[in-house]
């Protein structure tokens, strides 16, 4: 069999792409076997090959990215990852947010973040950076083999970007040599199509990399039996990734809470907790290292800590990527191939840093004493284990899926079933882990709040000791009096919250007096200031928010014959907008405005205000809600909200519901299918009656403007303009139908007035009616010169504009051997006027006259002839039937469902902006104290 010669595929992307991946994954393999062979004596001869092997990975990385990119922006649809993730119509801005929508890219943006991180570590200033570059390449070895996509037997190692589509489908298009001319790329997710994500998955996935070098330090140090030189130059670097990695998950709640629908910052989502997991083990991590560094005790919990925090990182990379989440998270990737890889990957980093911890766990430095009761490290160490304790209960909930996928394997190996014994979700997963991280901040609250007075190693006099009660104390009546007014902010509070409001109160309370009582300035102390007392303004905007929520979309009495089919909950948190009807809800008037279609979203325009006892306007602001269609303009992909923001609250909206015909293309076929239409004839100022209505037809146009239609040179066009009236009413309404033809197509553009419930459109069927057969038509003939006019009838004439070559190629190109003259021609019937381009085309030896038709005013015109020498041109004419005294027909439906409405949720979230301040105060402690502690080292150095 021939094979096909593809065109357009650009193989040499594919080649070259595979080809780095390769040499990649074997630069950094060769790399890491260098180092294990030869650690015990790392000559430097051995530390010159790492750097070049380092070096060659990290060009093939950055050119397997670079080559990505170009694909990406050059359209490159036979490659799979382009297909999948790119369209025509995706902006330029969102390439970035389509490189790492797919599992492949994101495993690209970790692999270039860990280069990046490698390069630190470059030049062996340290007796650990060979090991750090060396464990750095060895994550990466297992990441780029993620990439590989080749088969072993029938089991694929990897999948690979470079892939191209007919590699990944098997259908007939592919027996297309020109296959690339006929596919379109799907493009990116709606809901990524913001700029969050064009910032949040790199911040994110840097912190998640980040955490590779506490893991890296640790490892190092328990490898060469070296338990004390690497925790100073370790905690900057886990400082860093702290603030990075927190950094990157408040940028996620704040994508959450801008872009998505649930109305909030958390929503306890899975995925959400496994990026919180590890940056909770590694706050833990960070104490105990301060601990260790300053007195010798839990250096053993250290190393704990950090290789936990880096297997968790590597754990939520599993629950992500492998489809697991599918059933109960909306971020997790689907099923791709890759789960046994990503177990391995999960295996090989506890199971290494494990053996060797237990190998050499005797020779972990321990302290002859245990830490006294009112010493710092002790408290601290306590305050490690609660957030330890923390994290594993997010945990527990969150893997619960991992806990039934593994029953069911050891069920297939025994051939039993073991849906018994699984484990379900919590039906409401925002209550379950609030009733026990409340209990979680309260401690770190309040274990933060007095570790702070205290000395390592509990070196105080009872002078000093009575100073730390008179300041404890003195936090706890200011923190007492501050909850008591705040209670007047609170409708109703549960004793539980009371105490997580004094927590909260006493941490900034106790940080800000820490602060005050410092003699001089000290980057280390406003660093601590910082991460424990916006700790405390973060817990503060958590209840005020929380427990304040207001929704303010409620209108109860106003809602129920409106809200079909809802429940009593759901009419209570949702409000029904009529366009332009306002409507009041809880202290507010709002507004439908308007709607419009831009791209591939439906923006809505609402008016909020609030009026004094005078109804005068004292509060206006505008929101404009949208909701996002998927791309191919099939159905609504996803709701967006828009919010207003106000220093002690926002005011969120979002759209709920709109019209069924608005939300697929189906629903739409289907409300259109269920309508009722009847067919009626009229003339013009005729009346029509109509089981619940009368319609006048008013006037007769030939030319109208629709929103969002391009019309064309040639169009004809036709709209009625009708009066109705409701039998019940007095009020008129317009409506004002229409119908285009254009050659062979017609468009129509039905009228839908839904305060009726009617739809009006006029019927193809016209057509017919006012353009006589071909066969049925009697032409007269007619010349005419440049400029000339000729009466054709009682106020009827045709005058003759100019002759031209220069053809509209929207009516028609000529081919080379063919001459084609237009000839533009006004047609006035005494009320109307309308613009006619016949053509005259000369063909060889033959002629061909290309007839023209109006409706209204009605004419066929044909370009008959031209006379050189007289510069005269011949036309033939018919005029057709006046439209005026025609009966034209009309279908009417009048059970159509109301097109002008949405539904509302509007959500009122007081002093939220503690919330973002307290938790970026909280990150900048930790950036301030990354940035101070490197100073020292160098200053030291």
């Amino acid at each position: 069999m021939k094979s096909i010669q593809y065109v357009g595929e650009h193989l040499w992307i594919h080649y070259t792409g595979h080809f780095l991946v390769c040499l990649a994954f074997f630069s950094a393999l060769f790399a890491v076997t260098a180092f294990i062979l030869n650690r015990n004596q790392f000559s430097e001869s051995w530390k010159k090959v790492l750097r070049w092997l380092f070096l060659i990975h990290i060009i093939c990385i950055f050119s397997i990215i670079g080559l990505i990119f170009f694909m990406m922006g050059q359209h490159y649809y036979a490659y799979n990852y382009v297909w999948a993730h790119v369209s025509d119509e995706l902006p330029n801005r969102y390439i970035l947010s389509a490189f790492w929508e797919g599992q492949e890219g994101s495993f690209l943006l970790w692999m270039f973040w860990n280069c990046i991180l490698g390069l630190f570590f470059f030049n062996f200033k340290s007796r650990f950076d060979h090991s750090i570059l060396s464990i750095i390449l060895a994550v990466n070895v297992i990441l780029t083999s993620m990439l590989l996509g080749i088969y072993i037997g029938e089991s694929r190692i990897g999948s690979s970007p470079f892939a191209l589509l007919r590699h990944i489908m098997d259908i007939p298009l592919f027996n297309n040599a020109e296959y690339t001319q006929l596919i379109k790329g799907n493009g990116l997710n709606p809901l990524l199509q913001n700029y969050w994500m064009i910032i949040h998955p790199p911040t994110l996935f840097l912190g998640f990399a980040s955490t590779i070098i506490p893991f890296a330090y640790a490892l190092s140090g328990i490898m060469q039996k070296d338990f004390s030189n690497w925790l100073k130059p370790v905690l900057p670097w886990a400082l860093f990734s702290g603030f990075i990695l927190g950094t990157g998950i408040l940028m996620g709640g704040a994508w959450a809470y801008e872009a998505l629908s649930f109305g909030g910052y958390w929503a306890w989502d899975p995925v959400e907790n496994m990026s919180l997991v590890p940056w909770i083990v590694l706050v833990a991590g960070i104490h105990t290292n301060l601990v260790a560094k300053s007195t010798g005790f839990s250096v053993g919990a250290t190393m704990s800590l950090y290789f936990l925090s880096f297997i968790l990182v590597v754990y939520s990379s599993f629950l992500t990527r492998s489809g697991i989440l599918g059933d109960s998270s909306a971020h997790a990737f689907t099923q791709m191939g890759l789960e046994w890889q990503l177990v391995i990957f999960c295996v090989i980093v506890s199971i290494i840093p494990l053996a060797y911890f237990i190998s050499r766990y005797k020779l972990i430095p321990q302290k002859e004493n245990e830490e006294q009761f009112h010493s710092r490290e002790f408290w601290m160490f306590i305050g490690s284990l609660v957030l330890l304790f923390s994290a594993l209960l997010i945990s527990f909930t969150t893997s619960i899926p991992v806990y039934n996928k593994i029953l069911d394997q050891f069920g297939k190996l025994l051939n039993i079933s073991m849906e018994s014994w699984h484990r379900s979700p919590p039906l409401e997963p925002i209550k379950h882990h609030n009733q026990y991280q409340l209990w979680i901040g309260v401690l770190v609250a309040v274990l933060s709040s007095v570790s702070i007075y205290l000395r390592y190693l509990g070196d105080r006099s009872l002078k000093l000791g009575k100073s730390f009660l008179i300041r404890i104390s003195l936090c706890l009546v200011i923190a007492c009096i501050l909850s008591w007014i705040s209670l007047y902010s609170f409708d109703k509070l549960h004793w539980s919250h009371l105490i997580l409001l004094g927590a909260a109160w006493f941490a900034i309370c106790s940080s800000a007096l820490y602060l005050i009582h410092s003699i001089r300035f000290n980057p280390m102390q406003s660093a601590l200031v910082c991460s424990h007392g916006g700790f405390g303004i973060l817990l503060l905007g958590i209840l005020f928010t929380g427990i304040n929520k207001r929704i303010i979309s409620t209108n109860e009495f106003a809602q129920r014959d409106l809200l079909e089919n809802w429940s009593e909950d759901d009419i209570s948190k949702h409000l029904t907008l009529i366009k332009n009807e306002k409507m009041f809800m809880n202290g507010y008037w709002v507004n439908y405005s308007s709607d419009t279609f831009i791209n591939k979203s439906r923006i809505y325009e609402l008016d909020f205000w609030k009026e004094d006892s005078l109804n005068n306007k004292i509060e206006q602001f505008k929101l404009h809600p949208e909701v996002q269609y998927d791309n191919k303009l099939t159905k609504v992909a996803a709701a967006n909200p828009s919010t207003k923001h106000y220093l002690n609250r926002d005011v969120f909206s979002l759209i709920a519901q709109i019209p069924q015909t608005q939300t697929d293309v189906e629903a739409a076929k289907q409300a259109e299918d269920s309508l009722k239409y009847e067919l009626y004839f009229c003339k013009l100022k005729d009346t029509i009656y109509t089981k619940n209505h009368f319609i006048i037809l008013d006037s007769i146009l030939n030319d109208f403007s629709a929103k969002d239609f391009e019309f064309k040179s040639g169009d004809q066009k036709l709209q009625f303009q009708l009066k109705i009236k409701n039998l019940e009413d007095k009020e008129s309404k317009i409506a004002s139908p229409g119908i285009l033809f254009r050659q062979n197509l017609v468009y129509k553009f039905p009228f839908q007035l839904d305060a009726y419930r009617v739809r009006i459109q006029i019927p193809d069927t016209v057509y017919d009616l006012v353009n006589p057969r071909w066969e049925d038509i009697k032409f007269e003939k007619l010349s005419l010169k440049k400029g000339q006019q000729a009466t054709i009838g009682d106020g009827k004439y045709l005058k003759l504009n100019t002759i031209s070559r220069d053809i509209d190629p929207e009516i028609y190109v000529p081919k080379e051997d063919e001459i084609a003259v237009a000839a533009e021609i006004e047609f006035h019937d005494g009320m109307k006027q309308v613009l006619l381009k016949p053509i005259y085309l000369i063909k060889g030896n033959q002629i061909v006259s290309m007839p023209v038709s109006a409706i209204h005013p009605g004419i066929t015109l044909r370009f008959s002839k031209i006379n050189p020498q007289t510069e005269e041109m011949g036309f033939e004419y018919s005029i057709h039937p006046n439209l005026n005294t025609m009966k034209l027909p009309l279908m009417i439906a009048e059970n159509a469902a109301r097109n002008d409405f949405i539904v509302i949720q509007v959500i009122e979230f007081p002093w939220i902006n503690l919330v973002w301040f307290g938790s970026i105060l909280m990150l900048s402690g930790m950036l301030l104290a990354s940035y101070t502690k490197r100073k020292n080292k160098r200053d030291a150095l």
